[in-house]
């Protein structure tokens, strides 16, 4: 078992709702904000400040893809702790509602960028709505099911 195990770290994904991932893995693949990163065992301490993007997960052969928004990730040698806004699996996600935030999102930096004011909504906050939303968008074109490319593509095709 010990021999097993020897070539894992821990990782734990944490968001405000839950504990999205928690277990050994061989290594594991994060967005930040200076580009990707990789994680094994043994890793030096290090730690990342995260952007919108896939999570690349690797237990053995197994490969598992996942969606995290802006956080930052702790990595020491023997474990990876992930705190994020947010975390989903490919079937979590509503492809309808984040074509609609980012539809919304580009249409409210317009706005501001029109009459140069921020209104009720800082420019900032839009642009990580922005992000987050582009991002899911982008992980659904390349992890999602059929159905949603599908939707996601006749989505973008009506300019909805």
């Amino acid at each position: 078992m010990a021999e097993e195990t020897r070539h894992k770290i821990h990782l734990i994904i944490i968001t405000p709702k839950k504990t999205f991932y928690e277990g050994l893995v061989s290594s594991a693949g994060f967005p930040t904000i200076d580009g990707e990163f990789g994680v094994m065992a043994g890793h030096s301490p290090f730690v990342a400040a995260l952007f919108p993007g896939t999570c690349t997960i690797r237990v053995d052969d197994d490969v598992k893809h996942c969606v995290i928004s802006e956080g930052y990730a702790e990595i020491n040698q023997r474990a990876i702790i992930v705190i994020c806004n947010s975390a989903e699996w490919p079937e979590e996600i509503k492809v309808r509602q984040i074509f609609e935030s980012y539809r919304d999102s580009m249409a409210e930096l317009e706005r501001q960028t029109k009459d140069g004011s921020s209104g009720q909504v800082y420019a900032e906050d839009v642009k990580r709505m922005a992000d987050r939303s582009l991002a899911r968008m982008r992980f659904i074109e390349h992890y999602g099911s059929e159905s949603q490319k599908s939707r996601l593509a006749q989505l973008k095709e009506e300019g909805l």
